[in-house]
């Protein structure tokens, strides 16, 4: 009997505590990152061999939850945060290309042509030739407008960048510290797993997380490298940068794409010209049979054998690499060497002297504020009438483009993401990435800048029938016998060298403006920097250029539109069956209450009786 007294007094206890569990989950129905508990009851063994157990025990509270479905809900986190931060950034370069039908890029392009037509139709009107140098100056200034708010950007998406990774190294110490107050406690401490949980998904906005919790020796990673585990090993993130040269080579290649001679191998005589041209605005020349100078007005000696040498078929490359190297605006931007360098002792670059080679030409500013474009022209001559002319580019196989990138590491060694907010800023920050919408939209606007250059620079004009020869690279390759025509409207190679020389406005004659009224519905312009020639795999017209820049930005904003909203309900239909199995269901709470309260109620009724028995047996004595 007093053991059926003991097994009540557990049962109201246990009651209790269940009803306090109860309790506390409702309290706690609204509180962030609060999973619902359950009381822990099993029966107290028996410890005499007794057939009766000795009542029930609730020395614990579980928290509800599931590793498996909590795991995927970080991933589809990372993921839908990914594609918020591409909406982000596609979005606001959208907004900077928004026109209206008098406002906007293209509409300054239309009154630029409509200033040449004017022009055209009186080309010695002063008024005409005024509104011409404006409406080309504001064309100018437009591009560099919208090409200068990329680039902000840009910059905006490298400063969040950094803040980021400021934050992500805050949530890893703060993970850190949870798992050492978790460590010091006797029992594991429900609220400090909630905690963690929190942080843990705060976390995954920003990277690609995956939590082993196995054996209690909680483990971490970003990107495939451990950032924590459990309290005694915490590795911040940190960010590389890294740039590389431009080296662009102008040789030709054997059979195993090795270089074996310089652009050309036919023979030349006196008076025929190299001409290097770079950015389409600074050039230098050789010509064959005169002596190079120096500042000094010496002659050079291109071997060094000590006398100077006149420039012939052996020794022009090494001519052309003196010019470039010592050109005050070239030499700013370029080095030239002869053949492929190697490095002395000093660790000093160092080229062929002894024989010419193949022109290379290596940026002298690490990624892609070191950019160039080059070209070399080839003009031969029989006595002082040219019989050919030519054009060479970069050797498109045997180069390196300018590249900088950005990446994270753990450590020392770089964690690969493929999620998270600092993922999409990453991919756009790095010019290799093929994910990069920034860098793409930059190079096409660079391509229609060098593309204006190119084809109002020179000109042929072929016959009566308007026929043309368009273009500076073009009027390089021409054999005719008519005569090249020079406009230098504008020039530069990129969007940053663009400029328009409105001095040469002045000059333009009937014939020019002819020329240059033809470029507003031409259709089969190429912006691949080669010549104008029809040639190109993929031609259009300037308006419908930039009308594709347009299109690709919204269209890479609708794309990304469609998979963030994909990857939200996902993630939503995910949360509403993870919060399911972990909220706290009111219905059900009011259910447990009134089961343990009528639990409670009968083990005090018990108590109740066995009292009353205990009493009837004293009674008899």
């Amino acid at each position: 009997m007093l053991n059926a007294l003991n097994v009540a007094h557990t049962g109201l206890i246990a009651s209790k505590t269940a009803v306090e569990g109860v309790s506390n989950n409702i309290a706690n129905s609204n509180t962030k990152g609060y999973k619902k508990r359950v009381i822990d009851l099993h029966e107290l063994s028996s410890t005499d061999g007794s057939l009766i157990g000795r009542g029930v025990t609730s020395n614990n509270a579980y928290r509800i939850t599931s590793e498996y479905m909590y795991d995927n809900l970080l991933t589809e986190t990372s993921k839908a945060n990914y594609y918020n931060e591409i909406s982000r950034m596609v979005g606001n370069i959208e907004s900077v290309l928004k026109e209206t039908d008098s406002s906007g890029f293209s509409s300054d392009f239309n009154r630029y042509f409509q200033a040449i037509e004017n022009l055209r139709s009186n080309p010695n009107s002063q008024i005409y030739k005024t509104t011409l140098k404006t409406q080309a100056n504001i064309l100018v200034e437009s591009i560099k407008n919208l090409y200068t708010a990329i680039e902000k950007e840009e910059a905006l998406t490298k400063k969040s960048l950094d803040d980021n990774i400021k934050e992500v190294n805050t949530l890893i110490h703060e993970i850190g510290q949870v798992n050492k107050e978790i460590q010091r406690s006797s029992t594991v401490s429900n609220d400090l797993l909630d905690k963690r949980d929190e942080l843990e998904v705060k976390l995954a906005k920003y990277v690609d997380i995956k939590v082993d919790r196995r054996d209690d020796d909680y483990q971490l990673r970003i990107g495939g490298q451990i950032a924590i585990r459990y309290n005694t090993n915490i590795r911040d993130i940190k960010i590389i940068e890294n740039k590389t040269h431009q080296v662009d080579k102008y040789n030709v290649l054997d059979a195993n794409e090795n270089p074996i001679s310089s652009t050309h191998n036919a023979v030349f005589d006196n008076n025929d010209t190299f001409t290097f041209k770079l950015n389409n605005e600074h050039e230098v020349q050789v010509e064959f049979g005169t002596y190079v100078v120096d500042a000094s007005g010496n002659n050079v000696d291109l071997d060094g054998d000590g006398n100077a040498d006149l420039i012939d078929n052996n020794n022009y490359i090494r001519a052309l690499k003196y010019k470039i190297n010592n050109d005050e605006e070239m030499s700013q931007l370029v080095n030239a060497y002869n053949g492929n360098y190697a490095f002395d002792e000093n660790n000093n670059k160092v080229d062929s002297n002894s024989s010419d080679k193949f022109l290379v030409l290596e940026s002298t500013i690490k990624g892609l504020e070191g950019k160039f474009d080059g070209r070399i022209s080839l003009i031969e001559k029989i006595g002082t009438v040219v019989s050919n002319r030519d054009a060479f580019y970069k050797n498109d196989i045997d180069n390196k483009k300018a590249t900088q990138g950005i990446s994270i590491s753990i450590f020392g060694k770089e964690v690969s993401l493929k999620k998270g907010i600092i993922q999409a800023q990453t991919d756009n920050l790095t010019s290799t990435s093929s994910n990069n919408k920034i860098i793409d939209y930059k190079n096409k606007m660079n391509d229609f800048a060098r593309a204006l250059s190119d084809i109002t620079n020179k000109y042929v004009k072929i016959d009566n029938n308007y026929n043309y020869v368009h273009g500076h690279a073009a009027s390089d390759e021409y054999d005719g016998d008519k005569s090249i025509k020079s406009i230098g409207l504008f020039n530069g190679s990129s969007v940053k060298t663009l400029k328009f020389n409105e001095n040469l406005v002045n000059d333009l004659d009937q014939s020019d403006l002819d020329y240059l009224s033809k470029h507003q519905w031409k259709k089969d312009i190429g912006f691949d920097g080669k010549a104008q020639n029809g040639s190109h795999k993929y031609a259009t017209s300037f308006t419908e250029f930039f009308q594709e820049i347009r299109v690709n930005v919204a269209s890479d904003k609708e794309n990304n539109e469609f998979l963030l909203t994909t990857q939200k309900a996902i993630r939503q239909s995910l949360q509403n069956y993870y919060d399911q199995i972990v909220k706290v269901d009111q219905d059900e709470e009011m259910m447990n209450l009134i089961k343990f309260q009528a639990a409670y109620t009968a083990n005090a009724k018990i108590i109740t009786v066995v009292d009353e028995m205990l009493d009837t047996l004293l009674r008899m004595n």
